[in-house]
């Protein structure tokens, strides 16, 4: 209880913690739990296991994370597919940094870590309830004509492009 005063006293966050209060992925709550996954799996024991044909040993690996994708996937609630988008993103962002490696059946592996500096420089400025967030969307929808180009010929819905083509080449001839 003492050190978790001494903690608040100084305004010592947690990198989950830090995770959460970020602006950055405000309107975007796979982003944000896909890196608190993340953040959340990095080694903290140095008695715990490592494959001898990671690059990082003990204590190396410590604040490394080494779930799978599928993992991660799963953890989040998302497709592998989307994981690995939101990952590449993260990582071309700055919040993660990722080591890539190939064990002896070939198989490619990935050791994450969240960029704690990095946090720092997208944490709101306040934590209440009236705390301002940025916009949902870049542009704003105001004075654009309702539905406008969404239902035209060549954006027909529950149509796909081989039938949007065909179609096409039907009214060509």
């Amino acid at each position: 209880m003492r050190l978790r005063k001494e903690f608040a006293k100084k305004n010592i966050k947690s990198v989950p913690v830090k995770v959460q209060e970020m602006e950055y992925a405000d309107w975007n709550p796979t982003a944000r739990m896909t890196l608190l996954v993340i953040a959340l799996g990095q080694r903290s024991n140095e008695e715990s296991y490592v494959r001898e044909e990671c690059p990082l040993q003990m204590p190396e690996i410590l604040g490394w994370c080494d779930f799978a994708e599928w993992r991660i996937a799963l953890r989040v609630g998302a497709t592998v597919d989307g994981i690995q988008k939101i990952i590449i993103r993260l990582e071309e962002d700055g919040y993660l940094e990722i080591k890539r490696w190939t064990d002896s059946n070939n198989t490619l592996h990935n050791l994450y870590r969240v960029i704690e500096s990095k946090l720092d420089e997208v944490q709101r400025k306040e934590q209440t309830a009236k705390a301002a967030r940025p916009p949902r969307y870049k542009k704003s929808r105001k004075g654009m004509k309702r539905n406008a180009g969404m239902f035209s010929t060549a954006n027909q819905p529950g149509r796909s492009a081989t039938e949007r083509g065909v179609m096409e080449m039907d009214d060509d001839q």
